[in-house]
């Protein structure tokens, strides 16, 4: 029943939209329920084991009608390394990282050699904030945008100074087809003589599109793409006190090309842990329209020791609309763990049961097993 509501490409969307790129949601569910296996046997009498699924389509970037950009500034010094200016405010998700691959792939470089400056748009160009899953798709795209305009001054370079036209590149030098072996350094050189500056400064725009129209509930289009994935959890729940532990947890996404497959794992796995806090711990309580949840000790923010051993499974369709098809992935990996986990609640208590509030906590979880007791 789930994989024939799947939508895949082509389909029209709810609002109107073709989703027009790759739709795997097939392939992550099929990856998640093989890494699963077959549910644990319990530990002893008192314990009730459950396995839960919850799918995701996720937008990434902005939508279309914010008309969204990105600038970078990228330049050739004269030691052959290259300067890549961008406000990409780095929060940890590896942002500045991956667009120094991007260069450094594009200009045929040691990643070593690229130099990031970033983070301070006074001295930077602009690049926007690091939400929605927007970064690797506007900041990713515009360092393509310049890296692949910088590389084209360069090969103008080396055609106005050496004469040749084609040009291979291989252990950051230029080889000609007549043996010319030619350094950075020498092309920067070369640049000055020619009084042609190797410094490029580019924007990027985003997709755009007509606004949602309100009446006819429909758009052309709402965000650039969407990331899809599935989520997977083995669950234990105590009959005795209600206490959930998560025994098992199984994430994958198609990321379109995983820039940096370091990276991509490191945000599933932070996506995995901040959705099972959500899911089974934290809680802001109100009384009398006062917060009473005001220290970290009420909170109950979920530590290592409770964290299950987590599975990331990485896909790749090379269909995203991110620099060399990448996807978004900073909130994908948090939307289905909540109703993943929920669900292998559901199944550990049976039909007849189930918490419907957030966090699933085993006090709620301790009533219902009550309600059904008493009954």
């Amino acid at each position: 029943m789930r994989k024939t509501c799947f939508i895949r490409k082509g389909d029209k969307l709810a609002t109107g939209e073709i989703q027009d790129t790759a739709v795997w949601l097939n392939q992550t569910l099929d990856k998640v329920l093989e890494e699963l296996g077959d549910a644990p046997v319990p530990a002893d009498s008192s314990k009730r084991i459950g396995r839960g699924i919850a799918c995701t389509m996720q937008p990434y970037g902005r939508t279309v009608w914010f008309h969204d950009h990105a600038s970078c500034w990228l330049n050739l010094e004269s030691d052959g390394s290259v300067v890549l200016r961008i406000g990409v405010p780095d929060i940890g998700g590896g942002q500045a990282a991956s667009l120094c691959q991007i260069a450094a792939e594009i200009l045929h470089v040691p990643l070593e050699d690229v130099r990031p400056y970033y983070g301070d748009s006074a001295l930077t160009p602009l690049a926007g904030g690091t939400f929605a899953t927007r970064q690797l798709y506007m900041s990713g795209n515009a360092v393509v945008k310049a890296a692949l305009a910088l590389q084209e001054k360069i090969e103008q370079v080396l055609t106005m100074t050496w004469g040749e036209h084609q040009w291979q590149w291989q252990d950051g030098f230029a080889h000609s087809a007549s043996g010319l072996k030619i350094s950075r350094s020498a092309i920067y050189e070369a640049a000055n003589a020619l009084h042609s500056p190797l410094s490029v400064h580019t924007t990027f725009h985003a997709e755009t599109g007509e606004g949602y129209d309100n009446r006819k509930g429909r758009a052309f289009k709402t965000f650039p793409d969407f990331t899809f994935g599935c989520h997977g959890a083995v669950v234990e729940v105590d009959e005795e006190t209600g206490a959930v532990k998560v025994l098992r947890y199984v994430a994958s996404h198609d990321v379109g090309v995983a820039i940096n497959p370091l990276s991509v794992e490191g945000q599933i796995h932070g996506g995995v842990v901040q959705g099972l806090g959500y899911a089974l711990s934290e809680e802001v309580i109100y009384q009398e329209g006062q917060c009473v949840t005001t220290l970290f000790s009420q909170y109950m923010v979920p530590t290592a020791k409770e964290m299950p051993d987590i599975t990331a499974i990485i896909l790749e369709s090379h269909e995203g609309k991110g620099p060399f098809h990448a996807r978004g992935i900073g909130e994908p990996a948090i939307s289905p763990v909540a109703p993943a986990v929920a669900n292998a609640i559901a199944n550990a208590l049976g039909s007849s049961l189930r918490v419907r509030s957030l966090p699933m906590t085993a006090e709620k979880i301790w009533r219902e097993l009550s309600s059904v007791s008493q009954e």
